[in-house]
């Protein structure tokens, strides 16, 4: 009785092992196509492809993403800045106009500029125009102690602004983590504002604003951890003539001579929003000997905390710009200098095309 169970036993497992090969065999051939009856065509249908494994979104490039808005005063220069158009639009007061030389009061002015960027390869060009400047002075000594007449001390002008231009260069020195390089700007006395005083003796004073041609050089250092960027600009901010007329009368514009140093740092928790703080110092290297213009041992300081939001391709800053003149006795006769200020807030939109 064993004997034909056992035997019945092995003919099963042999039939098993050998049919086991050819289900393998069937599984690696390709598919043959059938016709419309069923029949084996003989033709090969190819396996369907299996899809590639989903990847993961790509993060942002942190650097040229994420950075801290540059703001007039004179303005950050990036480690690397992305190729980008933008509309500025901003509002700034100076409550000592004293710098001025002629006049002394206060201001403000309504400044829309337009600006962008294009990047190639390690450089990046930039220029900005401000192509409208609504500035009103509060006026209340003309012409060292004389009184402004009623209809001088309050007057409204609107202008062309003073057009930048410049380059920079930076190289990875690691990766994001850590970017340095040049930079030169120069800032062009294009700007057209003009205001006329009359004088207690008959006569007028037209009074051009500041018409300094600026010239820029600067060293880069910048970089990003994680979503902390920071950027560090020193450099010279020198302002040259040139060379003016008041009423027939030679003025001889001395050169200025500012060490203009910035430290930034933002921080973007979310794609669609970030924050930065940015501290600007300028301090006068050079004595300028001259009665005529009394300006000497200025030092500026001012902090510029700020809003970014992305969507997308474009993002939208908030900027304010605050003067530090408890820290800095100078910050409002640089800010007049550079025709910006002691205070300031900018809204920008701008779009990116990397």
């Amino acid at each position: 009785m064993k004997r034909p169970i056992l035997s019945a036993l092995s003919l099963c497992f042999l039939l098993a092992a050998a049919r086991a090969p050819d289900a393998r065999a069937a599984d690696e051939e390709p598919a043959v196509g059938t016709d419309a009856g069923g029949e084996a065509t003989g033709e090969v249908v190819p396996a369907a492809p299996t899809p590639p494994p989903a990847q993961p979104a790509a993060e942002p490039p942190v650097l040229d993403t994420y950075y801290p808005p540059p703001v007039d005063g004179p303005e950050l220069r990036l480690p690397e800045s992305p190729t980008r158009l933008y509309l500025d639009g901003g509002y700034a007061t100076s409550s000592d106009l004293s710098a001025l030389q002629l006049i002394q009061g206060s201001g403000t002015n309504v400044r829309i500029a337009a600006g962008g960027a294009w990047r190639w390869r390690r450089f990046s060009f930039e220029g900005e125009v401000p192509f409208v400047q609504v500035t009103t002075l509060n006026v209340t000594r003309v012409m060292g102690n004389q009184v402004p007449m009623p209809q001088d001390m309050h007057q409204t002008g609107t202008s062309l602004g003073d057009a930048r231009v410049g380059a920079t260069w930076t190289e990875r020195l690691a990766g994001e983590r850590l970017v340095g390089g040049f930079g030169l700007r120069t800032r062009l006395a294009t700007h057209t504002t003009r205001f006329t005083f009359h004088l207690t003796d008959g006569g007028t004073l037209t009074d051009p604003f500041p018409y300094y041609f600026h010239v820029e050089p600067t060293a880069i250092l910048g970089g990003a951890i994680g979503r902390f960027v920071f950027v560090i600009n020193e450099g010279i901010d020198l302002l040259w003539g040139p060379d003016g007329d008041l009423d027939g009368t030679l003025i001889v514009v001395p050169t200025i001579i500012f060490w203009d140093s910035h430290i930034a740092l933002s921080f973007a928790p979310w794609d669609i929003l970030g924050a930065s703080v940015e501290l600007g110092t300028d301090v006068q290297v050079n004595d300028v000997n001259d009665p005529q213009f009394p300006i000497q041992n200025i030092r500026s300081a001012w902090v510029a905390p700020a809003i970014q939001t992305h969507f997308g391709d474009w993002r939208v800053d908030l900027i304010a710009r605050i003067g530090l003149t408890g820290l800095a006795h100078g910050t409002d006769a640089f800010g007049v200098l550079e025709y910006v200020g002691t205070n300031s807030y900018t809204l920008r939109v701008g779009r990116s095309f990397n």
